[in-house]
């Protein structure tokens, strides 16, 4: 009988979805997994495995132990940071993109004013924050710094950057720890989240952002795929195969929470317009309804909301409506006729036509391509 393969994991932060990615791919490959140092914190001497996945430690003796056996087995290196080992294939997330879409997500909730936190440095919030920033000046905007740079993380210097900082604020976290780190310093001002300070984290740990005292907004970092891949490459560079010395998973979608919902507006009238249209959108509502609502003029509502929301009044009522049938035709529970009639747009003609013109799909395509994917 052929000797199953041995593979040593050393991983230094324990995402489960990690693991399962990994165990994935050691189970469709049919090796052996050496999980010593993931539940016992074993470090195994001798010519004990085949090839070893492992990540940036900050415990110097661990970082020698990588470099010692990486000279004698193949070896993959999961995340950004190097343990040290030269010429050795690294799988890490795609912080730049990562860094991009929380960008995009605060401007898409009207933010004109933006910040990035982080409670220490490393590589990958030095890749995130220069992606963040370089997305929020293209959008013509700039954005403050509201971490201690070098220094050890203090929170009345960080309270005192909020303080000044102009509201309402959108800031992106290095990560989901210190989006729930700078929560508890907003909390601390008297800042609410999201009103005055939406906060946006990276990694989608539910732990730490759906059960937090306000959820975390946070981008998907696709912790399983980054398991996966990593056993995939060392497959490779066992097999005598070459391997790129970089792979990079793409992120995936931002899973919203409470930490950014709302949008950042602050003019009372705007304010008024956008509450009716959110509470009245499933009604057949003209210009002149929600400038009544509002309490101005027909062409003070287009000049306000051009102003503060980069679109006219229609064109968000119209946004607004294809999210909420967008959830419907996910829910599968209703006929398009039904959903039609539930969101405004009165006929399934015209969800169909204004659907295909938002999407480049068609509802039914729309539907069939999410069941492919669940």
């Amino acid at each position: 009988m052929k000797r199953k393969k041995s593979i040593f994991f050393l991983l230094a932060w324990n995402d489960y979805r990690i693991f399962q990615g990994i165990s994935r791919y050691v189970h469709e490959a049919k090796w052996h997994m050496d999980t010593r140092h993931f539940f016992l914190k074993m470090l195994p001497k001798g010519q004990f495995a085949d090839g070893m996945i492992t990540m940036y430690h900050h415990d110097p003796t661990v970082r020698r132990y990588i470099r010692e056996r990486a000279k004698s087995i193949p070896t993959v290196i999961l995340g950004t940071q190097n343990p040290g080992l030269h010429d050795v294939p690294m799988v890490k997330p795609d912080n730049h993109a990562a860094g991009t879409l929380a960008a995009e997500h605060l401007y898409n909730r009207f933010h004109k004013n933006y910040g990035w936190f982080a409670s220490d440095l490393c590589p990958s919030g030095k890749e995130r924050k220069e992606a963040f920033e370089k997305q929020v000046k293209e959008f013509g905007f700039s954005c403050i710094d509201l971490s201690c740079g070098r220094s050890k993380l203090n929170e009345k210097t960080v309270i005192g950057k909020l303080r000044k900082a102009p509201k309402p604020l959108g800031v992106m976290t290095r990560d989901d720890h210190d989006a729930a780190v700078l929560i508890d310093l907003c909390e601390q001002a008297g800042f609410k989240t999201p009103g005055d300070v939406a906060v946006i984290g990276v990694g989608d740990i539910e732990s730490l952002c759906a059960f937090s005292p306000i959820p975390v907004s946070s981008i998907s970092l696709n912790m399983d795929e980054l398991g996966y891949r990593s056993a995939a490459v060392l497959d490779k560079i066992m097999s005598g195969r070459k391997a790129p010395l970089q792979t990079v998973i793409q992120p995936g979608a931002v899973k919203e929470r409470i930490s950014t919902a709302g949008l950042a507006i602050t003019r009372p009238s705007l304010k008024e317009a956008v509450s009716f249209i959110d509470t009245e959108f499933h009604k057949l509502l003209t210009t002149d309804d929600i400038a009544a609502a509002a309490g101005v003029s027909r062409r003070q509502l287009y000049t306000i909301f051009q102003s503060e929301m980069r679109c006219s009044p229609t064109d968000y009522l119209l946004g607004v409506r294809l999210k909420h049938a967008r959830n419907m035709i996910s829910d599968n529970h209703l006929n398009l006729y039904e959903i039609a009639e539930a969101t405004g747009f009165n006929t399934a003609r015209t969800l169909n036509r204004a659907f295909h013109q938002q999407f480049g799909v068609s509802p039914s395509q729309w539907q069939k391509t999410r069941n492919d994917t669940t």
